[in-house]
């Protein structure tokens, strides 16, 4: 399954520590999952009621910090830094670079968070006691998936890394070096890596495990797909192979790939808003949710829930800051790969103009398409789900509202295959940089490194399958090492003003 390892290929230096460690990790947390599910449980649960509630005020100053941050960066004097030469002209277009960058960083978990956040979220008790609770639902979820400034902040400190600064290594710790000079390139730099992979190897498994069940769901609605468990597999296996594909063929492929798949979300966008039934009250819905979301945006980044009276926003946005924060260790490898030749607020200002449409779309009419099927008696989701314990029948039974559902869920299907299989190329490509100790700036690492990090990428995830684990277990687990992912972040963001501030005295030295 792996590939040979040698000390160097065509274009770098391997960084054989750092690969042996963190497969070897990989492969022994899969082992333990599958192993002892109970016992990992009870582990995780524990140390999540530390990160995620004792000392989760960081989560939230952090997120606040980076939202004000982005607007920093984008007025300021460091917004006309090109990332690159002076003369250096973006390498994609408007539209290309944009759904290169928002397919990355949120993949198969639109369909899967969209469908079913306002139902958890509905019936918390939290959410109830502010009254109107199906608004507030669908409110908070929408905050909670809007949080792409992590990665756009995290995008320009790797680019000018790469681009600027033309730094011979392309890999997290590699960012930290204005701070901790030399001892990049030893023990602890290679820990920093290592943490970061695993981090964010996990996080993907994360997000594979809520996704691929639904087509498994929806295949079941038109074959006999026998055991569950390995149609999931199987399903792995070709969303690998898909993004294996474009692997081999490169930054290209991707971008084409990522068109096609933002085209199919909003295909799949439209069919909801004209063929559903309910146009007017998902768009009078949506309008007053958006006012609401503007109305209440510093009442949600502030409010901690100070007295633990309800877990809400420990449990759930806690959660989803620490899932942006783990996926922000490595997603932003790429988008800083594809965005050389851009001046940093083209880099913030493009990055809100794709990411927030792009998330209301799918986070305010999906949920308000199915509320709106719950308040007319079309279908009951409450009852589905107490009825089967499966919140996968849900999403199935939701677009299933739709006419001609067949053509709907395949479809569906399309999407959650392309839009994982999009964000995982871009994975298995950021995760071959942290394999070299040294590669120029304008190379990509070889196919053969990509192919073994996108094979990589799917051993957690079908180990998941076939154990016994509660999958909001691993929702638990990325709160806690989120916790230590937004810490790294922001030891990285210190170490880029340290950069960037002396680059700007050497272009416009101080006069005495």
């Amino acid at each position: 399954m792996l590939i040979k390892i040698k000390k160097k290929d065509k274009i770098g230096v391997i960084n054989k520590p750092l690969i042996i460690f963190t497969v070897a990790i990989i492969c022994i947390l899969a082992l333990v999952i599958y192993l002892y599910p109970t016992e990992f449980s009870k582990l995780v649960d524990t140390t999540n009621s530390f990160f995620g509630g004792t000392i989760s005020l960081y989560y939230f100053i952090f997120n606040f910090g980076i939202f004000i941050l982005t607007f920093f960066l984008a007025f300021s004097k460091y917004g006309n830094i090109v990332l690159g030469d002076k003369n250096d002209k973006p390498a994609y277009s408007f539209w290309g670079w944009g759904a290169m960058m928002f397919c990355s960083g949120i993949g198969g978990d639109i369909i899967y968070y969209a469908s079913t956040d306002w139902l958890f979220y509905s019936r918390d008790l939290y959410i109830q006691s502010l009254g109107n609770p199906i608004d507030n639902a669908i409110v908070y979820s929408g905050f909670c998936w809007l949080q792409f400034w992590i990665y756009l902040v995290m995008a320009i400190v790797f680019g000018f890394m790469f681009f600027v600064r033309k730094r011979s290594t392309q890999k997290f710790s590699e960012s930290l070096r204005p701070l901790l000079k030399d001892k990049v390139d030893g023990p602890i730099g290679n820990i920093i890596d290592i943490f970061s992979l695993v981090i964010l190897i996990s996080s993907v498994a994360c997000t594979q495990c809520f996704t691929v069940p639904i087509i498994t769901n929806i295949l079941g609605r038109f074959i006999n797909i026998g055991n569950e468990k390995v149609m999931i597999v199987f399903l792995l296996i070709l969303i690998c192979t898909i993004y294996t594909f474009s692997v081999f063929k490169g930054l290209a492929i991707i971008e084409i790939f990522s068109k096609i798949c933002v085209n199919v979300f909003f295909i799949l966008i439209i069919a909801i808003l004209l063929f559903g039934g309910e146009t007017r009250y998902i768009l009078d819905a949506s309008f007053k949710q958006t006012g609401m979301l503007l109305d209440k945006l510093m009442f949600l980044f502030t409010n901690v829930d100070p007295t633990r009276k309800f877990t809400f926003y420990q449990n759930n946005v806690a959660f989803l800051i620490a899932f942006w924060g783990a996926w922000a260790l490595v997603v932003p490898v790429f988008i800083a790969t594809i965005s050389k030749g851009m001046k940093i607020k083209d880099v913030i200002l493009r990055g809100y103009l794709f990411a927030t449409p792009g998330c209301l779309l799918g986070f305010f009419i999906i949920p308000n398409f199915a509320v709106a099927k719950q308040l007319s008696g079309a279908v009951n989701f409450y009852e589905i789900y107490d009825t089967t314990g499966d919140i996968f029948n849900v999403v199935v039974a939701l677009f299933s509202q739709l006419p001609f559902k067949e053509i709907i869920l395949i479809i569906v299907i399309a999407s959650i295959i392309i839009f994982t299989s999009t964000s995982l190329d871009s994975m298995s490509l950021s995760c071959s940089y942290f394999a070299y100790k040294k590669l120029p700036s304008d190379n990509l690492p070889t196919k053969k490194m990509r192919l073994f990090w996108a094979i990589v990428l799917v051993i957690l995830p079908i180990f998941i399958t076939f154990s016994e684990l509660d999958y909001n277990i691993i929702q638990l687990l990325l709160i806690t090492t989120g916790y230590i992912a937004i810490i790294l972040i922001t030891i990285a963001i210190i170490a880029f003003f340290i950069d960037v501030n002396d680059y700007l005295k050497e272009k416009r030295p101080i006069k005495k």
